[in-house]
């Protein structure tokens, strides 16, 4: 069996970042040239949008690797018996 050592948290983190990044960036067609433009005052904000991707990412994060620890866990003392039959079902449908 092979451990990857980034776990699925490092890799949702960096995207939270990512994401809190973009939330600072806010676009204003108002500055390009041109009259209608600047007329118009166009914005756009993700800013809200942005903001609960990231929580939810985080909070999906976070399960899933108490998941993984409790799995470790019952790996580790004795008690995790997969289903061998569900997982040859889920094997065979991919």
């Amino acid at each position: 069996m092979r451990v990857d050592e980034h776990s699925p948290t490092d890799q949702v983190s960096s995207t939270a970042t990512r994401a809190a990044e973009s939330q600072r960036i806010q676009v204003d067609t108002a500055t390009t040239s041109g009259a209608a433009a600047a007329a118009a005052g166009d914005r756009v904000d993700l800013s809200g949008l942005t903001g609960r991707i990231s929580q939810t990412m985080q909070a999906l994060a976070s399960q899933s690797a108490q998941r993984v620890g409790q799995l470790n866990k019952d790996y580790r003392a004795g008690r995790y018996q997969p289903d061998a039959q569900q997982i040859a079902s889920v094997m065979a449908r991919s």
